[in-house]
């Protein structure tokens, strides 16, 4: 045994409790909906098919919930939008050495701008150009390489392997030992964290034209939706192939280098509200519980998340079956979408009922969350790269940061309702960065929160499909949270969070602005040049600046541009350590100046968006 492994053994076999220790469950509350009742929900919504937006399922999915808070006697039941931008593919399709390739689109790419709208195509007949092969090339690794006009092959590395939990793992309910017996559990990653930002980022500033992503540590399926990774505007196209496929194109690659690929991606992005959905169920005081999940999928969706949104819906229906008078706190359900968009309606509600809520406005306060997502069956990736899916539940978290003794409730509930492969983790320490789940902004905001989620290897795959959901398990969950919900009911809005919710709520304004990239870097006035241009002519299309530079000048990095016209712009400059900040008080510019701007030495690339495009330059 290596002592890599031997390390895992013994930390999860001192994170385990006693394989005898009791857990008699709670007689189930008769209002709560039963398993076979809470899957008849995953099954009506995913009906439609996907829940994407911009697709049919999407205002689906939003009237659903809506009827159903309505139905059960919810209170205020109302939908909030903000504008956010759909990518749909019309058609694509890659081909190698004149075989045509399986393949998906990768989702968002062959944007201009994080809000272009409009039809983005490659050329007539499609961009044409031999592959360069860059493996899992870091951006260190391109720093200096010339890929322009090329479309090239890279390896999708997922980066988040169940063993990295371990160091946030506070307590694990596993009496069986099955993750101590399956290591391939133990290092298999999810789909969500990855390198997909870094690999493109780098790509696209050496000039690649194009791009084709090996799902070396996937299933065998290309069928993978990527999330619109906000930081990143992914501006060229991209495909998807298996892992099985990667390997072919290399060996004819390596067998003739100089044979072209033809990369055919026709897309469509529109402007769209996002939505989320508002129900209410009051209590004695205004201090309110917000209950979320997201409605919105990639697929099918039938784990991600429709699992999630039933399990909401049968939580709202068992608290509608109690009277006002028996709850301290007002119930706030909400169901959003915006989760594979870049999450403009996560943060639009959290700025708006937690960060700047105005009580005149809006009379409930937020004082705790309940998030509940991907009610999943395990899965692993089998030699043969089939996708082995059995009846364990797939491992889980609890992100939270409650004090200590509704930690103790959060974790007694875990094991008297025998929530098994279950963690409960350390959301306090993530709070500065957020969490991989639907409640991350609410967390960083600093509102105390337990968030369930799984994420096993089909969550975004068209494999996610009924037969994945773990419905044995819908109402046993289901009656874990409303054990912890009453609890939650009963304690001080002050103490509930490991840290006094008013320190935490200071806490997170200043960590959302940096999780946003809300927070600016001090650029006074007198360190912004604007000069006219002579014989210039405004510029009604495409980038608003152009002849973007970034150099170092000394202690200070200076940053130089032109404008084309007058317009309010987006300025992020990412220093040398990775953190991306954007200019608080450079959002608009005149048209036809030459700007200059001294910025910190450790600036190295800038990142200018607006109407009409975006222009990046490093020093």
């Amino acid at each position: 045994m290596t002592a890599r492994r031997l390390a895992l053994v013994v930390l999860v076999a001192l994170l385990a409790p006693p394989a005898a220790a009791a857990h008699a469950r709670n007689p189930v509350p008769a209002t709560l909906p039963s398993d076979d009742e809470i899957f008849r929900t995953i099954e009506e919504i995913t009906a439609k098919g996907p829940r994407r937006l911009g697709t049919p399922g999407g205002p689906f999915a939003v009237n659903y919930v809506k009827g159903r808070f309505e139905q059960y006697g919810l209170k205020d039941v109302h939908v909030e939008e903000t504008p956010a931008w759909s990518w749909e593919a019309r058609g694509h399709r890659l081909t190698y050495g004149g075989r045509e390739i399986p393949s998906s689109p990768a989702v968002y790419s062959q944007s201009p701008s994080a809000r272009a709208v409009g039809r983005f195509d490659t050329p007539p007949g499609g961009l044409r150009s031999p592959l360069v092969d860059i493996r899992g090339a870091s951006p260190e690794d391109l720093r200096g390489r010339d890929l322009r006009g090329r479309i090239v092959l890279f390896d999708l590395d997922f980066q988040l392997p169940l063993a990295g939990l371990l160091p946030f793992t506070e307590f694990l309910w596993d009496p069986a030992n099955t993750l101590i017996a399956s290591p391939k559990t133990l290092t298999q990653a999810n789909p969500y964290i990855t390198n997909f930002s870094a690999a493109i980022e780098a790509a696209q500033e050496a000039g690649a034209a194009g791009f084709v992503g090996v799902l070396g540590e996937y299933f065998d399926s290309h069928e993978y939706h990527n999330e619109f990774y906000r930081r990143l505007v992914v501006k060229i196209p991209g495909m998807w192939v298996t892992k099985a496929e990667g390997a072919r194109l290399r060996a004819q690659l390596a067998a003739d280098p100089d044979t072209p690929a033809n990369l055919v991606l026709e897309t469509t992005r529109e402007e769209k509200p996002a939505s989320v959905v508002v129900g209410v169920l009051p209590g004695r005081s205004t201090d309110a519980i917000m209950i979320q999940t997201h409605h919105d999928s990639g697929h099918t969706g039938a784990v991600e998340d429709g699992s999630g949104v039933a399990e909401v819906l049968a939580l709202a229906k068992h608290y509608a079956a109690q009277p006002a008078s028996s709850r301290e706190k007002t119930l706030l359900f909400t169901t959003f979408d915006s989760h594979f968009t870049g999450y403009q309606a996560h943060f639009a509600f959290v700025k708006r009922h937690i960060l700047e809520r105005d009580p005149a406005r809006d009379p409930y306060r937020i004082v705790a969350n309940v998030t509940l997502e991907h009610i999943a069956k395990a899965a692993l990736i089998g030699d043969d790269g089939s996708l082995q899916v059995s009846d364990l539940p797939e491992p889980r978290g609890i992100f939270e940061n409650f004090n200590p003794a509704l930690k103790a409730d959060l974790i007694a509930n875990v094991v008297r309702n025998d929530l098994r492969r279950t963690a409960v983790l350390n959301g306090t320490a993530l709070q500065p960065v957020g969490v991989p789940t639907d409640a991350s902004g609410v967390l960083v905001a600093g509102i105390p929160t337990a968030s369930l989620i799984a994420g096993p290897i089909y969550l975004y795959d068209a494999a996610d499909t009924l037969d994945k959901v773990l419905k044995d398990e819908l109402q046993r969950v289901a009656q874990a949270f409303v054990e912890f919900i009453d609890r939650l009911d009963e304690s001080p809005s002050e103490t509930i969070g490991l840290v006094p919710l008013s320190a935490s709520l200071a806490l997170g304004r200043a960590a959302t602005r940096a999780v946003t990239g809300e927070r600016g870097t001090e650029v006074s006035t007198d360190r912004v040049e604007a000069a006219p241009t002579v014989g210039c002519v405004p510029a009604a299309t495409g980038p608003a600046v152009a002849a973007v530079r970034l150099r170092r000048s000394g202690a200070v990095t200076r940053l130089t541009f032109r404008s084309r016209r007058s317009q309010r712009v987006r300025i992020t400059v990412r220093h040398r350590s990775g953190r991306a900040v954007v200019l608080r008080r450079l959002t608009a510019i005149r048209g036809c100046r030459r700007y200059q701007v001294r910025l910190p030495a450790t600036v190295e690339r800038v990142r200018i968006g607006g109407r009409g495009g975006t222009v990046t330059a490093r020093r």
